[in-house]
């Protein structure tokens, strides 16, 4: 019975802490309890108990740690003739989520997030800004649709004290979130795939000049790892000429289409000349203003790969 929950359970553990790796370890560590106790028969009782549990674990994990966020959100924009800065030690920032694991969660009250809004990065970014039993709120009453009955038997409290986090949680919220940064659509499916191929073969061929067209003149790009960002197409074209698209680079670039976080997104590989592979460089998340695109995320993490259903290599052709 247990298992049925485990991708609310994934999705759940994610927006906690901004990390899908430890998402699936705490998803485990749920299960693993629920499998040694008795859950009720009544499915919401058991899902509240399976819930209830979790919350415990991501509260504990989250104990005097870091909030996972973005580049962005930490630090001032770079200066594009400077080289990136490498990333700092032990710090954390927040990691993607292939939209292939999100499945809705079962019907709920009234929701205040869309789907696609409630897994976008900034909307789980905001999240981490907040106090852990106030996220368990946001996430279940505001995202999930939950009562506040039902919250309570998660937070083990009363009604009245439920109705009160939610509310801090809710004004917190307020503060921290901007929903037009949440909100922001992918482009159509009709227009997804000509853009999709017109912005791989840009990439792929290494024309910065007719990538710099599939950017908005106030296109932003995120480096984590990194801590640097750049701000303005002038400044990330600049980034990338001394960069990933200086020289010759055409052939250096093998982009795979994939989607993330509710947004277009790229497993991104780079070409190792000597061993004549592509090798896993990062995952791309894009978001759009209209049909161009405001905001590149460039995950910089190779271990992401296998969590995209992506190859850590893949041969060159030709």
């Amino acid at each position: 019975m247990v298992e049925v929950f485990r991708e609310e359970l994934l999705l759940f553990c994610y927006r906690m802490g901004g990390s899908l790796r430890e998402a699936e370890d705490l998803v485990e560590e749920t299960l693993a309890k629920a499998g040694g106790a008795a859950l009720p028969d009544d499915t919401d009782r058991a899902r509240a108990r399976l819930f209830g549990t979790a919350a415990r674990l991501c509260m504990r994990a989250l104990t005097d740690r870091p909030a996972r966020v973005l580049p962005r959100l930490a630090n001032p924009p770079g200066d594009p003739r400077l080289p990136p800065l490498p990333g700092e030690e032990g710090r954390q920032w927040l990691e993607p989520f292939p939209d292939d694991l999100y499945r809705q969660a079962a019907p709920g009250g009234e929701r205040r997030y869309g789907e696609r809004e409630s897994v976008s990065l900034y909307f789980t970014a905001s999240l981490q800004s907040l106090r852990p039993d106030e996220r368990i709120c946001i996430i279940l009453g505001d995202v999930m649709g939950w009562s506040v009955e039902s919250l309570t038997r998660v937070l083990d409290g009363g009604a009245a004290e439920a109705r009160a986090v939610l509310e801090e949680a809710r004004a917190s919220m307020s503060r921290t979130y901007d929903g037009a940064m949440g909100t922001r659509e992918p482009p159509a499916d009709n227009a997804a795939a000509e853009f999709l191929m017109r912005y791989l073969f840009a990439w792929e061929s290494g024309d910065a000049v007719a990538l710099m067209e599939r950017l908005s003149e106030d296109v932003v790009l995120q480096l984590p790892p990194s801590p640097s960002w750049y701000a303005g197409r002038d400044a990330v074209e600049e980034h990338l000429a001394a960069g990933m698209l200086a020289g010759a680079a055409r052939g250096r670039w093998r982009l795979l289409p994939r989607r993330a976080n509710g947004q277009l997104a790229f497993g991104v590989y780079q070409r190792d000349e000597e061993r004549r592979v592509f090798r896993a460089h990062s995952i791309q998340v894009l978001h759009f203003a209209g049909e161009l695109v405001a905001e590149i995320v460039s995950f910089g993490y190779p271990w992401l790969f296998p969590i995209f259903q992506l190859l850590p290599e893949v041969v060159v052709q030709g």
